[in-house]
Parts: C-alpha cells; sequence; structure tokens
C-alpha cells in the first residue's frame, strides 16, 4: 500500500482508525515536505497526540476528514487554511478516500495540495486588478499563467518552456535577479519594475511578488501579480500570436477562446471562491479546480449547466462547445 504513493507528486497521509482512535500509518516524501515532520517522528503515533498549532491546526482537519467517511460516503473533500509549528499558515485542498476496513480497523488515504500561492493570487485579484498572474518555480520557467484583461496572445507553451530570465532585458536582469534572491531570503512580498521582453515586444512592467516555501521551510515558488504593461512597442492586446496556435485562431475575432479564462473572469465578477462555487453546485472542489485552470477543457453537460446558474449566464457563454 505504501509503494503506492511514497513517490507522488501530491502529499499523501495513511491514517488507520482502529477502537475509535486514529494513527497515522504512513506518509510520503512529499508530506514530509509539506509539513516538515519526519516519518519516523508520525507514525505510530495517535493524531489527538500530535503537536497543534495557529488557528487552523492540520491534524483536527485530518480527525474531522477522517471521521466522516463511511461505507456509503467513501470520499469528502475539504479546502481549509492550515498552520503547522513554526511556520506560516498554508492554504490546502484536502481529499480523504476510505481504503480498506474490517470489523477491527480501517484506513483512509489524505490527499494534501498545497494551494497557498494560488489563494494568495485569487484573494489579490478580488483586491486588484491585475493584468496576469504566474508562478516562478525554483527552475526558473513560468507556470499557471492566468490572464485578467483579455486573452494572451503569445504562445503559452513557448512561454513555460522559456528561462524565465530572458524575458527581462539585458540591463534590468542583474537587479531583477538580485531583488528576487532578497525576498526569498527575507520571506516577504515586494514590487519591481523592469522592462519586459516578450519575443519582439518589450513592455515597461509593475508586478507584485510574494515567495512562497514548504512547511519545512525549503522555497517553493513565487508567485507574480503582473499589475500593468505598458507597451514600448505595439501593444500586448494587438500583439500577433505566432503562427500556428489556439491563441492565434482566435485574435481576429476580438473575444477569449480560453473558457478558463471566462470563468475566472466571471467568478471574480460575482465574487464567487472556488469553495463557494463548489458548495452551491455540490461539484467537488477538485473539478471546479481543475476546470477553473483549464486542465478540464469541456466539463460534463450538466457539470457545466450547474456552474454557469451559478454565473448567471448560459454554459455556451463559457464553453463555445456547448454552442
Amino acid at each position: 500500500m505504501v509503494d503506492v504513493f511514497a513517490h507522488a507528486p501530491d502529499a499523501v497521509l495513511i491514517v488507520r482508525t482502529f477502537r475509535n482512535k486514529r494513527f497515522v500509518h504512513a506518509c510520503n516524501e512529499a508530506f514530509q515536505t509539506l509539513t516538515g515532520f519526519k516519518s519516523e517522528r508520525l507514525i505510530g503515533l495517535e493524531l489527538a497526540s500530535l503537536p497543534l498549532a495557529g488557528t487552523s491546526p492540520l491534524w483536527p482537519i485530518v480527525e474531522r476528514l477522517c471521521a466522516s467517511l463511511t461505507r456509503r460516503n467513501p470520499e469528502a473533500f475539504a479546502e481549509s487554511p492550515f498552520s503547522l509549528s513554526e511556520h506560516a499558515p498554508l492554504f490546502g485542498e484536502l481529499h480523504a478516500k476510505r481504503m480498506k476496513a474490517t470489523d477491527d480497523e480501517s484506513f483512509a488515504m489524505i490527499t494534501i495540495r498545497d494551494r497557498s500561492e494560488h489563494k494568495w493570487i485569487e484573494d489579490a485579484a478580488y483586491e486588484r486588478d491585475p493584468f496576469v498572474s504566474m508562478l516562478l518555480t525554483t527552475a526558473g520557467t513560468i507556470v499557471s499563467l492566468r490572464s485578467y484583461r483579455g486573452p494572451i496572445r503569445y504562445d503559452r507553451l513557448e512561454l513555460s518552456r522559456t528561462e524565465s530570465s530572458r524575458f527581462v532585458v539585458r540591463q534590468d536582469r542583474a537587479r531583477v535577479r538580485d531583488g528576487l534572491r532578497e525576498l526569498q531570503d527575507d520571506r516577504k512580498p515586494g514590487e519591481f519594475r523592469f522592462t519586459l521582453q516578450l519575443f519582439r515586444d518589450r513592455f515597461q512592467v509593475h508586478s507584485l511578488v510574494k515567495p512562497f516555501y514548504h512547511g519545512d521551510g525549503s522555497f517553493k515558488c513565487f508567485a507574480i501579480l503582473v499589475m500593468d504593461m505598458l507597451p514600448v512597442k505595439g501593444a500586448f492586446a494587438q500583439a500577433a500570436p505566432p503562427a500556428g496556435t489556439a491563441d492565434a485562431a482566435g485574435a481576429g475575432r476580438g473575444e477569449p477562446t480560453d473558457s478558463s479564462y471566462k470563468l475566472r473572469l466571471l467568478m471574480l465578477e460575482k465574487r464567487l471562491s472556488v469553495t463557494q462555487l463548489a458548495e452551491n453546485t455540490n461539484i467537488s472542489l477538485t473539478t471546479i479546480s481543475n476546470i477553473r485552470n483549464g486542465k478540464i477543457k469541456k466539463p460534463q453537460r450538466l457539470t457545466a449547466e450547474l456552474i454557469a446558474s451559478q454565473l448567471g449566464v448560459a454554459p455556451a457563454d463559457i464553453w463555445s462547445a456547448y454552442r
């Protein structure tokens, strides 16, 4: 059982219930990175005996999820902030699944996705009017690129596989690199103004940047909100996308082709969070998140209708496949 999840990218915890008490049975390496707890310190301990920290300790959340599992309801979800000893609070999606049970004992698998950086972006987008948001990985690449004022007219694949420093003009690179390193060391958010080079186009950029860390203290990524992009030559919304890309196909119509962009925009307008939308539609948090992040391009019709109804539009207004 342990081998199945030992190298999984998400944090996984196996909880054993015996005589109405719950114990840590196993955890993978990603869970140890997320929480900062070593497996040898956890395995065999009762959840109720583990140290509590902050206003939303992790272990009572896990306890409640496990308690909600039954034969008729073998899965449970939660989206919640949680705190760990000596570390800043995190924000996660938790999924509990009943694995096997006998008359004497049962097992549950708890999967945790740390969504702290996405939560920060989502909350900041409610308060501000960003141009785009993104994450900058430890490898120096851009992922999770999201637009708020219009479709992105550049090849996303090309953007994601290009080393990020190449998007900063040469004269600004050292300053931006040193500034990011200072934010990472100080563990504080900051602002940057620099000249962005996107292929043949240049922009004066104002951005907000916040570093994020795993529960063990190791650096995870930077979350970035681009507040302004003032063209030095041309305009972002008019820049020609590379031929043959999905964005190029829709560039001439003057409307976004990305359904996830439309969904995010509508959720911002209605001030609906992922959690609220999931609760209102009885659709799982994971499914809502995957649709919102573009991992699910065409949800099932009933799912699309439930989401669209909550946003006051027709499914076709979000997903062109339902026109």
